[in-house]
């Protein structure tokens, strides 16, 4: 078993020639976007499981209502996030300069823990992406499924990069160039190398 995962381990590196990790990310860019190829990247473990989570709630109980609003404005608006490098802070995306006036109104709410109601009002840090939440929606259900790629093991939004995700456990060049013919930089391929198909119980 130990040998299998230094092998792995040794592949990855041939195959990433030193990948760029990105800053404050443990996320290495294997292969960049091409105009004819999605990006491939690689991430051991995500950030946000590397911290405490003491003190998000009131972010939870905001990005709730960001979502919703960016549910009813999916063409203005991108899905919110919490931002996880420093002080928790939402961020509320947007494509339009209607979705920046939508995004930027304080979230306020209350909510009961250990007995005592807690208010909250979260001021969205609102930044311009270039996909919203529609066009991330119809890559990840339209009609062109990406889960029917024969190596998928997944896909998602992933609201921080603005994107959606194919995970796959195989390096696959046409892979790359088919996902960029039918949509660009839309989508890109999390790799995988120990990933494994979901089975139902």
């Amino acid at each position: 078993m130990r040998l299998k995962i230094i092998f792995m381990l040794l592949l990855v590196y041939a195959v990433t020639a030193a990948p760029l990790f990105l800053p404050g990310e443990l996320r290495g860019v294997i292969q960049p976007a091409t105009n004819d190829a999605a990006e491939v990247y690689y991430e051991p473990v995500s950030r946000v499981m590397l911290r405490s989570y003491e003190g998000i709630e009131p972010f939870n109980r905001a990005r709730i209502l960001a979502e919703q609003r960016a549910e009813a404005y999916p063409d203005d608006l991108a899905p919110p996030y919490i931002a996880h490098g420093g002080p928790y802070r939402l961020v509320a995306p947007y494509v339009t300069a209607r979705g920046r006036a939508l995004a930027a109104p304080v979230l306020s709410g209350a909510y009961w823990s250990e007995g005592k109601q807690v208010r909250y009002d979260i001021v969205p840090e609102v930044r311009r992406v270039a996909n919203s939440q529609a066009a991330l929606s119809q890559a990840l259900d339209g009609e062109d499924e990406l889960l029917d790629e024969p190596s998928a093991l997944g896909a998602g939004i992933d609201t921080e990069s603005n994107r959606v995700i194919l995970e796959t456990n195989s390096f696959d060049q046409d892979l790359r160039h088919r996902l960029a013919q039918r949509y660009g930089g839309l989508v890109v391929v999390k790799w995988d190398p120990f990933g494994q198909p979901m089975e139902l119980q």
